[in-house]
């Protein structure tokens, strides 16, 4: 934030952000040693899942992509989880029964989904996490055909993955439609995913969904048959599903149910102002801005709305948030990555070195002012 205006001499001035993920560390960087605020969340770490794919094939990796909270925020961080907010007390209750008051709420809470892409509720502590990772793991390395259910980033990442680490293994990526990762994509990118998959010895089921997945076994290795409404049958003994991101809206879905979507997103303005309420702002996954979901997009969110409330308490003027154009990396594997900025391909040698190579840890670890482990 530079040398620009300061609020830390407003005692009146609290800011609370729910949601130590991309966008919630990022405005709490932003604000500090410019305002008061407290960041909460359940867990003691931030757990980059950007790099959880690799969790999956390299040993150790997990403890590469969880990054504490506590030697970068200090008091600051409060770890706890967010139950209900009292908007015309301007509290939020926390599960333990504390409440902490606010003059700024800031809900970053983003979504959830399957491990390893997303936490399970209750997983808050380092050890869990790594725990929980070797198991899966174990499964990687014990199975012989895996098939890998939904072909977003995560799937399509994780399919790269395993081919890249483990050229024996026979991997399956099923996803519904044609187009892998994001509709934004052009025709090139996707030419070239498929080039990539394939020479990697991906096989891919597209345009097909899979009719049996709530009774597939999908935590441990087990023979199974993946059945699609196309009449395709593909036989498994490890299904790993990478579908059905949601909203997490656990922290307000009781308290703030009139300003939701159908979703669990929240209805925001461009200045990231949660409808019908005052003093309430949404940032990142859990916003209905109409854009694809990325991580460098919530942290244009959370750097914007940091310099909006010092402008708003210093008489200066806000700024509407604008999407930018489409802009996207996708590592596949160590040695293999692309990537698409506006309409054009980037240069497959600089996603490679950018993401491919660690997955960005190195980033993370550097912007919250610590020493990744070696």
């Amino acid at each position: 934030m530079g040398s620009g205006p300061s609020l830390l001499h407003r005692e009146d001035i609290h800011v609370v952000i729910v949601g130590g993920g991309y966008a919630g560390i990022q405005l709490a960087k932003s604000l500090k040693n410019k305002a008061r605020f407290t960041l909460i969340d359940p867990k003691e770490m931030l757990y980059h899942n950007v790099g959880a794919v690799r969790s999956c094939t390299e040993p150790g990796f997990v403890k590469k992509i969880m990054i504490p909270y506590a030697p970068t925020f200090g008091e600051n961080f409060k770890q706890g989880t967010v139950t209900a907010i009292n908007a015309a007390e301007k509290t939020v209750l926390l599960s333990s029964g504390e409440t902490v008051k606010y003059s700024h709420l800031v809900l970053a809470t983003g979504s959830t989904g399957h491990f390893p892409w997303s936490l399970p509720d209750g997983m808050t502590t380092a050890a869990a996490v790594v725990e929980k990772s070797e198991e899966v793991l174990k499964q990687v390395k014990a199975a012989n055909k895996i098939v890998i259910i939904g072909g977003g980033a995560v799937g399509t990442e994780i399919a790269a993955e395993i081919t890249t680490d483990y050229k024996d293994k026979e991997v399956t990526l099923i996803h519904n439609r044609k187009i892998l990762v994001d509709g934004e994509s052009s025709d090139a990118f996707q030419k070239r995913l498929k080039e990539i998959l394939e020479m990697l010895g991906v096989k891919l089921v597209l345009g097909e969904r899979v009719t049996n997945l709530a009774e597939l076994p999908t935590n441990r290795v087990e023979t199974a048959t993946v059945m699609t409404d196309k009449g395709t049958e593909i036989s498994a003994d490890l299904v790993i599903p990478c579908t059905g991101l949601k909203v997490n809206s656990m922290a307000y879905k009781d308290s703030l149910a009139f300003s939701m979507e159908d979703n669990g997103s929240l209805k925001v303005n461009n200045f990231f102002e949660v409808q019908e309420t005052e003093g309430i702002y949404a940032i990142g996954d859990c916003t209905n801005i109409p854009e694809t979901k990325m991580t460098y997009r919530a942290g244009m969110h959370a750097e914007l709305l940091a310099k909006n409330i010092l402008a708003q308490e210093t008489g200066g003027i806000k700024k509407e948030y604008k999407p930018d154009p489409f802009i996207m990396t996708l590592s596949l594997g160590r040695k293999a990555g692309m990537g698409q900025k506006g309409s054009s391909l980037l240069p497959e040698f600089m996603v490679r070195m950018l993401k491919s190579r660690d997955m960005m840890a190195w980033k993370v670890w550097r912007d919250m002012g610590q020493s990744a482990p070696s």
